[in-house]
């Protein structure tokens, strides 16, 4: 496949798309159900950033990368609306690049357009074609090929060894083999419509407040976690033990106990499996050094997205407009 070229330009961000642990509150309305969903062209402006068009071509082809064995259409509507926050946040990242980047870049990523085109072209293919064969259109793939080229020459003069090792000492305890005791209450909605996760995200909110203002912290969240968590923990009062990586909870979860002091309770996160909330009761210092890591696959995979949330946080005065309902991404407590 041709579109299979571009690849040397680009390196996955993973952090970005995992959405299915987020720190939840704040307005589910205005969202349809997947029901509700419509078919959508794409050509269609999902969002605009700085007044430039966000078209649903380019959702569509990062949903046909990501699931290539499954119809676009088939794909649930809240992993749309996800992957629509991760586009208006790419578009942000890329003008920051842009402005970064000036004429050099420019020139760099109109090399490597005329490359694509002109390699299509001897195919005997046309750039059209290319993005029908992914429900895009060619004004979304070249937009995505601008990133490729821009983020992928981004990371390879930032993600160096120096910066590597400053991050390690920064972020230590997501890789160095700290370990933290957690309990949690667990909560799975009635169904998947935003009403229900959010009547949910609400009950834990409340289970949240009363632990935190209690002078008995431990015992309340074990308390409530046996009358209301629907894990097979919760005869336990929820104790899920010692946990270090992400393998240990669903994806995200580990994360978000790196923020928790000892003593706390998060705030309600979602998973695929439900809602959670956790409960950490002390913690471990890992020793592992920066030159005793074997796999420092995490370690990049966890800059790269630090580089790229710079990026978006540099352009926080541009202006992002929604302009369909039914892919808005809900709002942020």
């Amino acid at each position: 496949m041709i579109l299979a070229m571009m690849k040397k330009h680009y390196l996955q961000i993973v952090g970005p798309l995992a959405f299915i642990i987020i720190s939840l509150g704040g307005d589910f309305g205005g969202c349809l159900t997947a029901s509700a969903e419509e078919s959508l062209a794409a050509d269609e402006i999902i969002a605009s950033v700085d007044g430039n068009p966000v078209y649903v071509g380019e959702l569509n082809l990062i949903l046909a990368e990501r699931f290539p064995n499954q119809p676009i259409e088939a794909i649930d509507i809240e992993l749309k609306r996800a992957t629509c926050h991760l586009l208006a946040q790419r578009r942000l990242a890329l003008r920051a690049l842009r402005r970064v980047g000036g004429d050099a870049l420019a020139q760099m990523v109109q090399n490597e357009t005329d490359a694509f085109i002109t390699e299509v072209k001897r195919r005997g293919s046309t750039l059209q074609q290319q993005a029908n064969a992914r429900s895009s259109d060619s004004a979304s793939l070249l937009v995505d090929i601008s990133w490729r080229v821009a983020w992928g020459a981004y990371l390879k003069s930032k993600l160096t060894e120096t910066n590597l090792r400053r991050f390690f000492t920064s972020n230590s305890s997501a890789y160095d083999g700290t370990t933290y005791r957690v309990s949690q209450i667990f909560m799975r909605p009635t169904s998947t419509s935003p009403l229900d996760i959010l009547e949910t995200v609400k009950t834990l909110s409340a289970f949240a407040s009363e632990i935190q203002t209690s002078e008995e912290r431990e015992k309340v969240f074990a308390d409530l976690a046996r009358e209301h968590s629907q894990s097979p923990t919760a005869e336990s009062g929820g104790q899920l033990g010692w946990i270090e990586s992400e393998g240990d909870l669903p994806a995200g979860l580990v994360r978000e106990i790196r923020a928790v002091p000892v003593g706390s309770v998060s705030k309600p996160l979602r998973s695929p499996i439900g809602v959670h909330l956790l409960f950490v009761h002390e913690i471990k210092k890992g020793e592992m050094t920066y030159d005793e890591l074997i796999d420092m696959s995490l370690l990049r995979r966890d800059a790269a997205n630090a580089m790229f949330q710079a990026l978006v946080d540099s352009e926080s005065e541009t202006t992002v407009r929604w302009h369909l309902d039914l892919l808005k991404p809900p709002s942020k407590p």
